[in-house]
This record gives structure tokens, C-alpha cells and sequence, in this order.
């Protein structure tokens, strides 16, 4: 996968991407200030993130995800992705559905 996991930019953050052996570690940070909010990463079909406030009181999680996701969908055409760790109030409100092993979002492409 190196080389192909791109960045992305949205009204609010700048997500900085590295390629890893097996899928990208984004880094979110906020777009003006140059804050880093949280990381993302990919492995295989796996999500999982590491934020500043877990909580995601500000939506920044939130609002990686629907990029990422979309990116995952589109370009990918990966079927479904599980996301771990977190709170699981911030994988719901992306649209993940709860299961025994974490969270399931079904992708549309």
C-alpha cells in the first residue's frame, strides 16, 4: 500500500497521511492553528483512532471518518470496515454499527 493512502482537507482539519506495511496512519490537525487533534489508522479492514478528547466533543473524529470512509468506499471498494477503540459514541454517530468483536460500518460504493 505505500504510496497510495492520500491526505485529505476539510473546512476544519488538514489529515496527513503515512503509508504503513499494511494501510496509512492519518494524522488529524486542526486546519488554521496546526493543533494535532488525533490519529487514525488503517490496518487491513481495521479502524481505530487515538484523539486528544476521546469524547469527540468537537467532531473531529466525526468528520474524518466520513472522509475516510468515503476514500475506503470509492477508491478501494473495500465491502465493510471495523473500527476499535474509541468511545463508542463517536463510532455510532459515524454510522458503525455495534458488534461483539467492536464496530461494523457496511460500506455503498
Amino acid at each position: 500500500m505505500n504510496g497510495r493512502h492520500p491526505g485529505f482537507t476539510t473546512s476544519r482539519l488538514h489529515i496527513e497521511a503515512v503509508d504503513t506495511a499494511d494501510g496509512c496512519v492519518w494524522t488529524l490537525e486542526l486546519r488554521d492553528e496546526h493543533q494535532q487533534v488525533a490519529t487514525m489508522q488503517l490496518a487491513g479492514q481495521q479502524l481505530s483512532y487515538d484523539a486528544i478528547d476521546p469524547s469527540d466533543a468537537a467532531g473531529y473524529i466525526e468528520e474524518a471518518l466520513t472522509v475516510i470512509t468515503a476514500y475506503l468506499a470509492r477508491t478501494l471498494l473495500l465491502p465493510s470496515v471495523t473500527g476499535n477503540d474509541g468511545e463508542a459514541v463517536v463510532w455510532e454517530k459515524s454510522g458503525f454499527e455495534r458488534t461483539d468483536d467492536g464496530f461494523l460500518l457496511a460500506l455503498t460504493h
